[in-house]
This record gives C-alpha cells, sequence and structure tokens, in this order.
C-alpha cells in the first residue's frame, strides 16, 4: 500500500537521528464504516414569557405538529387585561358625543354664515361659532384617535397572551418535558420546558480514512445498512469535513436520511460501504 511518508530530525541521547512519522494511506483498505443515527435538530423549546406552568400537554416520545401546543402559563391576569382593553376599544360613547357635538357646531357655523351675508351677526359671534367647530372637530379627532390606540392596545394585550402557549416549531418528537404544573420558569433565566428531537430527519457521521473518498459531491446519494435489520437504504451526502486528521488520516462523512415514517431511531448503527465516490488510481 502506498502511504505518505514524513521524515524529520530528532535529538537522541546528544545527537541528530532521523525518525519517521506516522503514515496517512493513500490507497482505501478498509471495506466499510460504522456511524450511528442521531437527531436532525434537538431544541429545547422555552417559555417566551415568565410565568406559572398551567398545563403541561405531551409526555415523553410523544409525536407533534409543528405549531401544536406543548404546554401553557396562567393566563388568568392577562385575560383580564385583554377584556378590558376591548372593552375600551368598543367603548364609543365619548366618540358618539363628538360627533353629535360636531354636527351641532356645523349647523350652527352654516346658520352664522348666511346671517353674516345679511350684516345680523356681530363679528364676536362668526368668531365665536368657527372657534367652536374647530373644537368639535379636534375633540371627534381626539376620540376617533383614542378608540384607535384602544384596538392597539388590545391587539398588544392579545399577543402577549398568545405568547403563554409553548409551540412545537416543527414535526418532532417530545424527548424529554422539564417542568411540572405549578412550577414558575423563566424568572431565574431558566425558561425550558420541553426538549424535542426532529426525527423525521436523522444525520450520521462516518469517519473514513481519507484514502476512501473519491470524487462526490454534496447530495450524492450513499447506499447505507441498517445493522439491526441488515437492510439497505438511501442516505444523502451532507457534507465532507474540511480538514483530514493527522494522527489518523480519517477524514468526516456527514449524511442525511429521510425518516417521515419515523421507523429509525436515534442511536441506530449504520454501516457505509467503502470507498465512497470514484477513486482516482
Amino acid at each position: 500500500m502506498q502511504r505518505r511518508r514524513c521524515v524529520a530530525w530528532a535529538l537522541t541521547a546528544g545527537a541528530l537521528v532521523w525518525t519517521q512519522a506516522a503514515a496517512q494511506p493513500l490507497d482505501c483498505e478498509l471495506k466499510e464504516a460504522t456511524g450511528f443515527t442521531e437527531p436532525a435538530a434537538v431544541i429545547e423549546v422555552a417559555a417566551r414569557e415568565p410565568g406559572i406552568v398551567a398545563h403541561i400537554l405531551v409526555e415523553p416520545g410523544d409525536r407533534v405538529k409543528a405549531g401544536d401546543i406543548l404546554a401553557d402559563l396562567d393566563k388568568t391576569v392577562t385575560l383580564a387585561e385583554l377584556e378590558g382593553a376591548r372593552a375600551r376599544a368598543e367603548a364609543t360613547g365619548r366618540l358618539s358625543a363628538a360627533e353629535a357635538k360636531l354636527s351641532h357646531a356645523r349647523r350652527r357655523s352654516e346658520e352664522i354664515a348666511k346671517l353674516e351675508k345679511s350684516r345680523a351677526v356681530r363679528p364676536l359671534e362668526l368668531i365665536a361659532a368657527k372657534a367652536e367647530l374647530a373644537v368639535a372637530e379636534a375633540e371627534l379627532q381626539s376620540a376617533q384617535d383614542e378608540l384607535r390606540i384602544a384596538g392597539l392596545d388590545a391587539d398588544s394585550v392579545a399577543a402577549r397572551l398568545s405568547l403563554l402557549d409553548v409551540r412545537s416549531p416543527f414535526d418532532a418528537v417530545v424527548n424529554e418535558v422539564h417542568r411540572e404544573a405549578g412550577e414558575l420558569v423563566g424568572s431565574a433565566g431558566d425558561a425550558r420546558v420541553v426538549t424535542l428531537f426532529k426525527l423525521d430527519r436523522l444525520h450520521a457521521d462516518f469517519f473514513v480514512p481519507s484514502g476512501c473518498i473519491g470524487k462526490v459531491a454534496k447530495g450524492a446519494a450513499l447506499t447505507v445498512v441498517l445493522s439491526r435489520a441488515n437492510r439497505a437504504m438511501e442516505a444523502r451526502l451532507r457534507n465532507l469535513g474540511l480538514d483530514v486528521d493527522a494522527p489518523t488520516g480519517m477524514r468526516r462523512i456527514s449524511v442525511e436520511i429521510d425518516n417521515a415514517g419515523y421507523e429509525l431511531l436515534g442511536g441506530e448503527r449504520l454501516v457505509l460501504a467503502l470507498p465512497v465516490g470514484g477513486l482516482e488510481r
């Protein structure tokens, strides 16, 4: 087998002597490599607001869909705030009064304008009527602004209410539940509630002699064998390690396997046939 040889000087008993470094294989002598499956992603889902856990809705092993509620925090105070905000947003009494006042001011201003043409009204009355109209218009605008702001406040409280639901960010399997109902989360910095494993895709790493890797591109189809069932399945190359371990000559190969049916578990033993890709001889 061809090998790279590295020669160096070493000092031994006061004399310089030649030494030979560890060799790295250029040819592929291995027939297979072993790796183990792991989730495509592991995420600790945290509460987005501090509070008291009201309900835990999942258990370890449960499958969840993206958007499913995993747990929720106590909403008593926030619901009361939302009820008050919505009541203010729906309170149109001041708006109705402002509209009526503006209508009256407009009619009065129109009547005085008619009298002005016949010089039957004093200048001060005309000025007062115009001022009354301007004030009525401003009060109507103020009432409309208050309702608009109240509506925004209600939307803000509703948004805060939704933050009290702890939801799954993707399709996953519950691996661990960190809290129980009645526990406080978030106030001391630890807001974790549930740990999820993304198992609809699995990843596996193989450490392979560099001489066993030929021309192969990202996304290339590779065949791996599931040891427990001696079953071949397709994997896709995720990436190749960017460096070679100097002492061993090994290089990492990372693959991805479709697991939409959740047939495979994390920690499954896989075998990858070597060499990978076309080797130049």
